[in-house]
């Protein structure tokens, strides 16, 4: 069940993306460019909703609901937040920004912006959230 719902909410980001590119004629590379670290919590958000089909478009949220039911919502976590993404068949974890999470009965989705490339969305437990002391760490590692 997990599975065809992450499946779901994947092919909604692509659609997404494909009629944003048609119609606004952006690149997703201009839509999300890269990050600087130092920079990091200036990255667009959406915070305590869902996003609009407009914040989808210009690229602060990625994870969009057109039709939500009564329990889907915005994770209760002030955003953007830092986090290592683990990619579980790979045993690699990368930094990236985390941008949206929507809860739901199924499951919990991330919506996150990687630091040199573009964006993804995966399952909540696929993320470990930095601490203040961690974020300090790596802030003074990119110097």
């Amino acid at each position: 069940m997990k599975t065809q719902i992450t499946g779901i909410i994947i092919l909604l980001i692509l659609a997404s993306c494909a009629e944003m590119k048609q119609r606004d004629q952006k690149s997703v590379a201009e839509l999300f460019p890269p990050i600087k670290i130092k920079e990091w919590e200036r990255t667009p958000v959406v915070n305590g909703r869902l996003p609009t089909k407009e914040e989808i478009d210009n690229g602060t949220a990625l994870l969009y609901y057109p039709n939500p039911g009564r329990d889907v919502k915005a994770y209760d976590m002030k955003l953007p937040k830092l986090a290592y993404y683990s990619y579980p068949k790979r045993g690699k974890k990368d930094l990236v920004v985390v941008i949206q999470i929507v809860q739901s009965k199924q499951d919990t989705m991330v919506g996150y912006r990687q630091l040199t490339r573009l964006n993804g969305a995966s399952v909540f437990s696929h993320f470990q959230f930095l601490t203040d002391e961690e974020v300090k760490e790596v802030m003074e590692k990119s110097k």
